[in-house]
């Protein structure tokens, strides 16, 4: 699903999933999806339809336009929001450019305006539990996803990320059983694919843990 790319050279980014993970005790970094966003420089809903085969991410909202500086992009994006700040799409443009650029916190604020507005936005709320995650804001980010869930309990794509939240979180409500029940929720759906390669192997890798 994936093309392998190599990591960007020099100052390394706090916001990293690989940074935070290095700072865990006797875990691996096994989020494979979400190391893959990064290395991509992928953002927002560019990342939801990496799940989808027939995807186009150069055509995402959160990907950085080509030749045209980050920052000129969040400032036109501000300059739209403030003609249009009820836009939910601008919103979640913005969080997306606002991720790219290190700014998680405001990327977290973006996301929550747009769902004020668009509450039942799947797309969305996936994003701001990623950008929890990532944060290291654990129970907010399984939170979103166990909305998510509520709305639509057939989200394969929502089951996936649960079970990589609980299993794979660095704090006391790591629990690597529910990890492992959502992953498995995750292929009983009848997914196909790297993915599903993947749910099996993290499984395989945390049962032992588990009993």
């Amino acid at each position: 699903m994936f093309k392998k790319t190599s990591g960007k050279s020099g100052k390394s980014d706090p916001f990293s999933f690989v940074n935070i993970a290095r700072r865990r005790k006797n875990q691996k970094i096994v989020f494979i999806v979400l190391t893959a966003f990064l290395a991509l420089g992928l953002v927002g809903s560019s990342l939801l339809g990496l799940f989808s085969p027939d995807s186009n991410p150069a055509q995402d909202v959160g990907q950085v336009q080509q030749g045209i500086p980050l920052d000129q992009q969040i400032a036109d994006l501000e300059g739209q929001l403030k003609d249009k700040p009820e836009n939910p799409e601008l919103l979640g443009q913005l969080a997306g450019l606002y991720w790219q650029a290190g700014r998680g916190r405001d990327a977290v604020d973006n996301y929550q305006k747009a769902l004020e507005i668009v509450p039942d936005d799947i797309n969305l709320r996936q994003d701001l539990a990623l950008a929890y995650y990532l944060l290291g804001d654990y129970n907010d980010a399984v939170q979103q996803i166990e909305t998510v869930l509520v709305k639509d309990p057939q989200n394969a794509t929502a089951h996936y990320y649960l079970g990589q939240f609980y299993a794979y979180r660095s704090d006391d409500g790591r629990d690597v059983e529910k990890g492992i029940e959502a992953l498995e929720k995750f292929i009983s759906l009848g997914q196909e694919g790297l993915d599903v390669d993947k749910a099996r192997q993290m499984i395989k890798e945390l049962k032992p843990e588990s009993n």
